[in-house]
């Protein structure tokens, strides 16, 4: 098997599976096991953009931790999340603080959708740490939203990861990651001047092909 930078060959936010049933959220270059089918439904975590990996790859990656509906939230909910307690805020949950969403317009532009919002009881929600508000002009200050994928000014597609912007190096893995245009988040000349640009992911599918 060719050798592979397991921190950077998955992106953050990605479903797989080996040749058993054991599905697993990929999070900074390691495999967290989702606990049970009630998990993988309550986080919203969709089945459909799950890939296949060779087992010889998934093995050889180190275990994370448990993705769990119950228990500590902050220890077993996944990195990132689209989230809303009673009333109707709405928040990105993303590297252990919630960012409220200004408006609707602002949760179009994001391209989030309302199946994707997980329900957190008010005192969770009261209780976690606050970041920034993502509004009109968070782009222009703040770095890229995780889990998110966004079209340059530059005419290639980038993916949301630690805040930063890793571009697709190869348009075919737009396919294989099984994402739609319909999730792309147009960035302006100046915005994209303010996001710093991580590692690229490149095409590594002969080594992780099943």
């Amino acid at each position: 098997m060719t050798k592979v930078n397991m921190s950077s060959a998955l992106p953050d936010g990605i479903l797989v599976r080996g040749s058993d049933s054991s599905v697993y959220l990929i999070e900074r270059g390691t495999k967290r096991p989702i606990a049970d089918p009630e998990s993988l439904y309550h986080y919203k975590l969709s089945l459909k953009h799950m890939i296949r990996i060779e087992d010889g790859f998934l093995n050889g990656m180190n275990n994370g931790e448990m993705i769990r509906r119950c228990g500590d939230y902050v220890r077993h909910c996944p990195s990132t999340l689209l989230v809303r307690g009673g009333d109707s805020a709405v928040y990105v949950w993303m590297g252990g603080r919630l960012f409220p969403i200004a408006t609707s317009g602002m949760f179009r532009r994001l391209c989030y959708q309302a199946h994707q919002l997980v329900n957190l009881p008010d005192s969770l929600i009261a209780s976690l740490p606050r970041g920034e508000l993502i509004d009109d002009s968070f782009f222009l200050s703040h770095s890229a939203i995780d889990g998110r994928l966004y079209s340059g000014p530059d005419g290639f597609i980038y993916y949301g990861e630690q805040r930063k912007l890793r571009k697709l190096e190869v348009p075919s893995l737009f396919s294989y990651f099984r994402w739609d245009v319909g999730q792309l988040i147009y960035l302006t000349g100046e915005e994209f001047a303010n996001s710093p640009i991580g590692e690229p992911i490149a095409d590594f599918r002969s080594t992780l092909s099943a």
